[in-house]
């Protein structure tokens, strides 16, 4: 173990040293606070990847993959290099002696300072189902859950060095986003869209790129207008990081010395562990803010929301559009109410309808049918990806049918709804839920 952390921060030491005399001669580790930015890159990894589980085994169509980091081939052999170098006995165990030594004795013949390695066997390298188990079982033990979020640090940690030294990037937030262009293209694939990331922003080899912003927008337009074989498969996926960085860990669009995220200042705040964590400080960071909380230092994440703040939130996130009739058709809404605009533009646009033909009932608690309803009228009624309704009280005879299968099947449902196969439609939605569905409409599933 030891010798293996000497290797790595000797290799780290020799990517600093190949900065480009052209850039500034301040090192990442001066300018940046590296606790943060790893902290950072783990959490975008894990909230954004398709398969959030430590425990995740699966055969792709060429090679098997592994772990929260989504690591395949080559990579998913050196996440198991990693676990068994902080355990060989136990690794030994789980895996049993066929498995085990295989892993141990497979050359990863790119160098370390190259994550992940990919010119390996293991690049076609499938899993039996005995295999699968078994690797498991060991990624979800504690010491290969420690190894996996050591290996995304390290590998986060490694990227952004690149990225400071090779092509001049001087943000957190820029860096957290070349890490997962890194991530997703591979290094060949990063480094040319890099390239002409710079070209489209007239940058010369002395120019840095400190604006996360003019990153992403310059992506986006090579996307739009290149045929070269660089990969741009994945500008979907950046737009969700873009997000993720700039809404939900709230970093400053350009350089930031100590990086960190703003303090969210809520005494009832859940766990970062807790599914309605990210949705929570996406809302509170939001520009224009969704919610500042129930008090200054009080969320609330439990209570329940009234159909007039449901779609204030639900204007508030989509930008705070103006309506364009004065017509109001609710003599329960009144001009000097908060949600007068919201529940206007929501009439205007097909979002709602009223509880009846005069009035909107802004002080009833919103329940899930209602608020899935009007997400699903938002988005233009889309067609459910499936007719799979997985709730025993979902009927295909109601107003909210529709709307639910779209949001189970879309990814809008948070998945700990209801009990016993029921969704519970009929149940008020707290300011957790509330924020949660936005969250995944608008940053975790927006094109």
């Amino acid at each position: 173990m030891k010798h293996r952390i000497i290797a790595l921060l000797l290799v780290l030491c020799l990517c600093v040293g190949m900065a480009p005399t052209v850039f500034a001669a301040a090192t990442l580790e001066s300018s940046i606070d590296v606790t943060a930015l790893q902290n950072h890159g783990l959490a975008i990894i894990r909230k954004l990847e398709a398969n959030d589980r430590y425990d995740s085994v699966i055969n792709t169509s060429s090679c098997v993959g592994m772990g929260i980091g989504g690591w395949i081939g080559s990579a998913a052999c050196q996440l198991l290099k990693w676990i068994i170098s902080a355990n060989p006995s136990y690794s030994r165990q789980i895996l049993g002696d066929e498995l085990y030594y295989e892993v141990a004795s497979t050359p990863i013949t790119d160098s370390v300072s190259k994550m992940p390695p990919w010119n390996c066997y293991w690049k076609t390298r499938k899993f039996s189902s005995s295999e699968i188990a078994a690797a498991k079982a060991l990624l979800s033990s504690s010491v290969g859950r420690q190894q996996q979020e050591a290996l995304l640090r390290y590998y986060v940690l490694n990227e952004a060095q690149t990225g400071w030294t090779k092509y001049g990037i001087r943000s957190e937030a820029a860096l957290l986003y070349y890490c997962t262009v890194q991530h997703h293209g591979g290094e060949g694939n990063a480094k040319k869209l890099v390239e002409e990331v710079r070209a489209t922003l007239g940058l010369s080899s002395s120019d840095t790129i400190s604006s996360l912003q003019l990153f992403h927008n310059a992506l986006l337009t090579r996307a739009a207008q290149s045929s070269s074989s660089v990969c741009y498969s994945n500008k979907a996926y950046q737009t969700k990081v873009y997000n993720y960085i700039v809404n939900v860990l709230g970093l400053p669009d350009g350089p930031a010395v100590g990086g960190g995220a703003p303090v969210i200042p809520f005494k009832d705040m859940p766990a970062s562990s807790h599914w309605a964590y990210d949705a929570i400080n996406w809302a509170y960071f939001h520009d224009p803010q969704i919610t500042c909380g129930t008090s200054a230092t009080t969320f609330s994440p439990d209570q329940t929301v009234t159909r007039g703040e449901a779609l204030t939130f639900l204007w508030i996130a989509a930008g705070k559009p103006a309506p364009k009739t004065k017509t109001n058709p609710f003599r329960d809404v009144s001009s000097s109410n908060y949600f007068y605009q919201p529940v206007l533009w929501a009439v205007e646009n097909g979002i709602t309808c009223g509880t009846s033909a005069d009035r909107f009932s802004p002080s009833d608690t919103v329940t899930r049918g209602q608020l899935l309803t009007f997400l699903w009228n938002y988005v233009g009624r889309i067609t459910p990806g499936s007719s799979t309704n997985p709730y025993q009280d979902v009927p295909s005879d109601k107003y909210f049918c529709k709307p639910v299968l779209w949001a189970y099947h879309g990814g809008i449902l948070v998945g700990n709804e209801g009990y016993s196969g029921n969704l519970v439609p009929g149940a008020g939605c707290s300011r957790a839920y509330v924020v949660t569905y936005l969250y995944n409409l608008f940053v975790l599933t927006a094109p």
